[in-house]
């Protein structure tokens, strides 16, 4: 059987294994050292998820946290029917220590998670669930440890680089001393480096710390607060391009420019707030009015980066539930109840569907987390680490381990 392979055609051979479940092309790459360093070429990688994205294979990414066992949990589920069944359960494999209710998430490309073990940002870890391996990035040089009595937050963005074909973690250190500029550096997949870009920071911009990422248009978004130092302050949307490595802005809807100036002095609950998503294709920004009738305004921007372009979808009675996760591939609404469940609510039909059961206590109400996904290869290319990964020191080399995770059920054969 083998022997028949080697005679196929280069292009032919790599076009039928890309077509194979990944769990089949991991055990491939066993076969002979051919067949590993084409399995795990760059070029290989990329041929496999481009089929997997036309393959109309559409899956969502859930976190939830459980209070039965006091642990967070990842499931993939269909994003094509209204019952949002489960496709597989992925294994975790960190585990919370005793000062972290649970990861910070920051976010999810081309199969690729990208998460923190607390606020702080001590480890960051890329994982790819689907072939069962994680990486931890090297440390950054500014730590909480070396500047804990002046950092004001840290945040941070993930993404693609469609140019160069490489991955990026953005991390972005605000100081207190306001006449401070932040320090910025970016982590490069592909070298497995940090490097610092101070220089392009918006010296009067603060990111929010808990300020959820929407990737999108080759960029990474947040809801940000204006400086006071710097004469004003309030709200906007800042972006960061992967490609060309610099930040931009986008205004808020004029509509609620006045509402978002009267929460300035709340800086720290911006998030709270307002928070940005991915809406199919496009930019939308989450409104919580903090009135009393505890309404939710879903915008969409309909051209990107015109601010004129902002267009209010919808006004969703948010009673009895905490926040807006995120939307569908067909733009359902993911609310988090205080119930504990998740649910996607259709306001066109004003009619709701259960996705999931989570928590229904009130230090977990934001631990829900959604997404689509796409199963890759991603990281198949790295070599592994032996050492522990939940007891490696703050000060450890970059390294990838192979540990538990990975889908416990799958129709790829996971």
């Amino acid at each position: 059987m083998l022997d028949s392979f080697l005679f196929l055609p280069g292009d032919l051979l790599i076009d039928i294994l890309a077509k194979l479940p990944i769990k089949t092309i991991v055990r491939c790459t066993s076969v002979c050292k051919s067949w590993y360093s084409l399995l795990t070429n760059s070029i290989f990688i990329a041929e496999h998820l481009n089929f997997n994205r036309s393959n109309n294979n559409h899956l969502l990414l859930l976190r939830s946290y459980s209070d039965s066992d006091d642990q967070e949990h990842y499931s993939l589920h269909d994003d094509d029917n209204v019952m949002f069944s489960k496709y597989a359960e992925l294994d975790f494999p960190l585990k919370k220590n005793k000062f972290d209710h649970y990861f910070r998430l920051i976010g999810s490309c081309n199969g690729l998670i990208c998460l923190s073990n607390d606020q702080f940002g001590y480890h960051l870890f890329l994982w790819n669930p689907s072939i069962r391996k994680m990486m931890i990035l090297p440390p950054v040089r500014v730590t909480f440890q070396s500047h804990a009595p002046h950092m004001c937050s840290i945040g941070f963005g993930f993404g693609f680089d469609s140019i160069t074909g490489d991955y990026k973690v953005v991390r972005m250190v605000h100081f207190d001393q306001f006449n401070k500029p932040p320090e910025i550096h970016i982590f490069n997949l592909c070298t497995g480096t940090w490097r610092n870009i101070s220089h392009v920071a918006l010296p009067h911009i603060i990111i929010n710390e808990r300020a959820p990422q929407a990737f999108l248009k080759g960029a990474a978004h947040w809801i940000a607060s204006e400086s006071r130092s710097y004469g004003r302050s309030g709200f906007l949307i800042v972006s960061f391009h992967m490609g060309d490595e610099k930040f931009g802005q986008i205004m808020l809807p004029h509509n609620i420019m006045a509402h978002a100036n009267h929460f300035n002095h709340l800086l720290m609950q911006s998030a709270l707030y307002f928070r940005v998503a991915k809406l199919q294709e496009s930019l939308a920004l989450i409104h919580l009015t903090g009135s009393r009738d505890n309404t939710c305004c879903i915008w969409r921007m309909e051209e990107y980066g015109v601010a004129e372009s902002w267009t209010k979808l919808f006004s969703i009675d948010m009673t009895g539930s905490n926040s807006v996760v995120g939307f569908t591939r067909e733009g359902q609404i993911l609310v988090a109840r205080r119930d504990g469940y998740l649910v996607a609510y259709d306001p066109e039909a004003d009619d709701s569907n259960l996705v999931i059961h989570g928590s229904k206590h009130s230090t977990y109400r934001h631990s829900f987390y959604a997404e689509a996904y796409t199963e890759s290869l991603v990281l198949l290319e790295k070599r592994f680490c032996v050492q522990p990964l939940v007891r490696k020191s703050p000060g450890a080399e970059a390294g990838v381990v192979e540990g538990r995770s990975g889908a416990k059920k799958s129709r790829t054969g996971l």
